[in-house]
């Protein structure tokens, strides 16, 4: 017996000696109204009825709770035979993979930057030296907004960023990276998209202006990680609001 099964048996015998008590109650008031028609072995007999009945509420609660218990039995019984099947079938192999995917490419991210930071650093470098020298020749050396370099071949230079200015391509420039930035990035673009993985997101830290300005600064980076109309359309109105923030929004038409 199930314990739905149970529980409908017990309220029926409730009912029933609900009634046989009312009964009892009925035949012994006629009695005191002086009725003769009722007979001592007829209140006895009612009386035995709605002691049986108690007897039957009794019983049907004895079942509810065996049921009850017989049912949370089985859910255990049944819930560790599922954590067990899942610890013998447990593969940690496609999670290791993934990890170890994870580093791979963190580590060559990690040297790409390095190697594009350096490049930057030796070209800035070289370019300020010279603004210093031709500033020196200028006498300007140490003003503010002095740039004789830029002024005489069109380009500034620090270690951490060149810019260049053509006639033809126009203005062109290079910021140095930061690798843990990009990572964040990458992980922040991806978690923020679900909502079970939200919170993740959040622990990053990482502002939803820099994911913009890393998409802004590396050419073809913001088209990698910007959401395609049918991904944008699955997104709920949280996801929508940081991948806008993002940079993230399908390009309209």
């Amino acid at each position: 017996m199930t314990p739905t099964e149970a529980r409908t048996a017990l309220d029926t015998a409730t009912v029933e000696a609900e009634q046989a008590r009312n009964l009892v109650a009925a035949l012994a008031e006629r009695v005191r109204e002086g009725d003769e028609d009722v007979t001592g072995d007829q209140l006895a007999a009612q009386r035995q009825l709605a002691e049986f009945a108690e007897l039957r509420v009794s019983g049907a609660e004895r079942k509810l709770t065996n049921a009850i218990k017989a049912d949370r039995h089985a859910r255990c019984t049944q819930a560790v035979q599922t954590a067990r099947g899942l610890l013998d079938a447990d593969d940690t192999r496609p999670v290791v993979d993934a990890v170890t995917a994870i580093r791979t490419a963190v580590a060559q991210l990690v040297d790409a930057v390095s190697a594009r930071n350096a490049d930057i650093a030796a070209a800035g470098s070289l370019l300020e030296v010279l603004n210093d020298e031709l500033g020196r020749e200028a006498g300007t050396l140490g003003q503010r907004g002095s740039w004789p370099l830029f002024e005489q071949y069109q380009a500034r230079g620090s270690r951490t960023h060149i810019s260049v200015r053509d006639p033809e391509a126009g203005g062109r420039s290079a910021t140095a990276l930061s690798a843990i930035d990009l990572a964040c990035a990458a992980l922040s673009t991806v978690l923020y998209a679900d909502p079970n993985t939200r919170h993740y997101a959040e622990r990053l830290r990482l502002p939803h202006s820099v994911v913009r300005q890393l998409g802004d600064d590396v050419p073809g980076l913001a088209a990698a990680w910007r959401a395609t109309p049918e991904e944008w359309a699955s997104l709920g109105t949280t996801a929508h609001t940081r991948g806008s923030e993002q940079g993230r929004a399908p390009v309209e038409g």
